[in-house]
């Protein structure tokens, strides 16, 4: 897959869906691999037009709109659906004034768009109450042909990134993953701590996110997989304030890897959530704490064995 940012112009004709593309879930998939079809049927190659930045978090950015991955995660992901092209646009105000009308003319002569596939439920341009019909009478009268994707049906009901959002807040990881054909993951950097779970026999890598656009899972204690230092671990993760420890109210993010017992301090690591074990509370001492992490370490280690896959 080639990726073309601003500045850079496509010179082969495209068959090309717009969108977010925010967790590249199952029903981001699906739209892809109808595209790629219909690009083959018409001999064009295929392309996702996508955004550097959440359309939401430019318009509206007190919302302290969270996403489910990165940019770069965004990119890799779609790279493994086997498109040949990723556009990635700056969403800024002048792009959010154009008509639809306006920027189908922009993709067609900036990225050689021939094909145009809109989501069922897809709006875009200024007017929003637009409809289908009036995005093919654009395309007709522009030489693009627009195509409506089908609806997709899943035993998992409706699969959207604004459906996963809410099941992350949740600390629905489990479903999460299902939707997004992967587990939720967060990447950061290992960073210095309090080091109270050592003195308790729960050493803890405080993680410092690569990116704090991200959509935390709500507060409490999670299964998780670590990878660290080119190897892959089981780990026990709490997202929280650390109520026991500190009344200050500042969320961290800390995990105990199983069976590790090195200095990773600087390093990279990334935790995929496999499963919400309890919500977050106060002990009332450090002898309960100690017992309760006990716990969830042994039922954890169980949900591990279990959950090899998806």
């Amino acid at each position: 897959m080639k990726i073309i940012t601003k500045g850079e112009r496509l010179q082969v004709p495209v068959a090309a869906t717009i969108g977010m593309f925010d967790g590249v879930h199952v029903g981001h998939r699906s739209v892809l691999a109808f595209l790629q079809s219909e690009a083959a049927r018409r001999g064009l190659a295929s392309a996702a037009i996508t955004f550097r930045r959440h359309p939401q978090a430019v318009l509206h950015p007190e919302s302290g709109f969270s996403l489910l991955m990165t940019l770069e995660a965004k990119l890799e992901a779609l790279a493994e659906t086997g498109i040949d092209y990723a556009i990635v646009l700056d969403f800024d105000k002048q792009l959010s004034e154009l008509s639809a009308r306006e920027f189908i003319r922009l993709i067609r002569d900036t990225y050689g768009v021939r094909l145009l596939l809109v989501g069922y439920d897809h709006r875009f341009g200024h007017n929003r109450s637009e409809t289908l019909a009036d995005y093919v009478a654009y395309g007709h009268e522009l030489g693009v042909e627009v195509v409506q994707t089908p609806e997709l049906d899943t035993p998992l009901g409706h699969v959207s990134s604004s459906v996963i959002r809410r099941l992350v807040a949740e600390g629905n990881v489990e479903l999460a993953a299902r939707m997004l054909t992967r587990p939720y993951r967060l990447e950061g950097t290992v960073v210095g701590g309090f080091k109270n779970g050592r003195k308790l026999g729960f050493p803890t890598a405080n993680i410092a996110l690569a990116d704090r656009s991200l959509l935390l899972p709500k507060n409490g204690v999670y299964a998780v997989r670590v990878h660290v230092g080119g190897a892959t671990y089981g780990g026990m993760l709490n997202v929280g304030v650390r109520p026991t420890f500190d009344g200050s109210g500042k969320v961290s993010v800390e995990v105990n890897i199983f069976d590790f017992d090195s200095d990773i301090y600087g390093s990279p690591i990334a935790v995929d959530f496999v499963a919400h074990v309890r919500d977050e509370r106060r002990m009332e001492s450090l002898d309960e704490l100690t017992k309760q992490l006990a716990a969830d370490k042994k039922q954890i280690q169980e949900i591990l064995k279990t959950n090899l896959h998806i």
